[in-house]
């Protein structure tokens, strides 16, 4: 026996207790009109399509269905002094939406309008350190006035691991742990030998959306303009 659900307000209630995949990827294709009651402000908030203006700004909730498809962006550093971070080239090509790699790379794609968190992170802090024989150099940059989704922070991290750099997020709240005035820290880090390499690195094509954003950093200093970390 079919039960009709005949109140759109009771259905709403009913699909925001699913989990965001099976709200995002099976409801839809149960009826029209269960497609339909996705798309109402209050579960695309839920879905993290749409901003939640009733969330706390001091605390950030993690998009769950990013984290665990985008687990290195997501992953907690126990020991941000660990010489190996969960952020890599390799640790990419490891998630597992490798299998339908043609379906990520789509225009459209779903996951890229996604809120990373709630309430959307509007400002975050880029600081990349190169490590070489004997000392570092720091460079650093800010980025405001976002509305953070998943397409663009994956544009503008991916061309900074191409050139062998490790990175992890420090997520955290608004004027939050560690003193930080913005939501989030990305941390990239470089090791280099004796011998500086300048030559031009060539981008890798191969995770590129059909809708990838230029995404330039300003970061102060700049990278030497051979190293071509900001081209896209």
């Amino acid at each position: 026996q079919v039960t009709v659900i005949s109140s759109p307000e009771l259905l709403e209630l009913i699909l925001s207790h699913l989990p965001i995949r099976d709200l995002l990827c099976s409801v839809p294709l149960v009826s029209k009109t269960w497609q339909a009651t996705t798309t109402t402000p209050y579960l695309q908030r839920i879905l993290f399509f749409e901003p939640d203006p009733s969330s706390d700004p001091s605390t950030l909730i993690q998009n769950p269905l990013l984290a665990e498809i985008f687990s290195p962006f997501f992953t907690r550093l126990e020991d941000p002094h660990a010489y190996h971070w969960p952020g890599r080239t390799a640790s990419i090509w490891e998630m597992p939406w490798l299998k339908k790699l043609d379906a990520f790379r789509r225009a459209g794609a779903s996951w890229r309008r996604m809120l990373v968190t709630q309430p959307p992170v509007r400002t975050s802090a880029l600081k990349h350190v190169t490590r070489y024989r004997y000392g570092s150099t720091t460079r650093q940059a800010t980025l405001s006035g976002l509305s953070l989704r998943m397409g663009f922070l994956f544009d503008l991290i991916l061309p900074l691991t191409q050139d062998g750099v490790w990175f992890w997020i420090d997520w955290h709240g608004a004027g939050g742990e560690h003193g930080h005035t913005c939501d989030f820290t990305i941390h990239l880090r470089k090791s280099l030998g004796c011998v500086v390499d300048l030559r031009p690195v060539k981008r890798d094509t191969r995770f590129d959306s059909e809708e990838r954003q230029i995404v330039e950093i300003p970061f102060d200093p700049p990278f030497p303009k051979a190293r071509g970390l900001a081209r896209r």
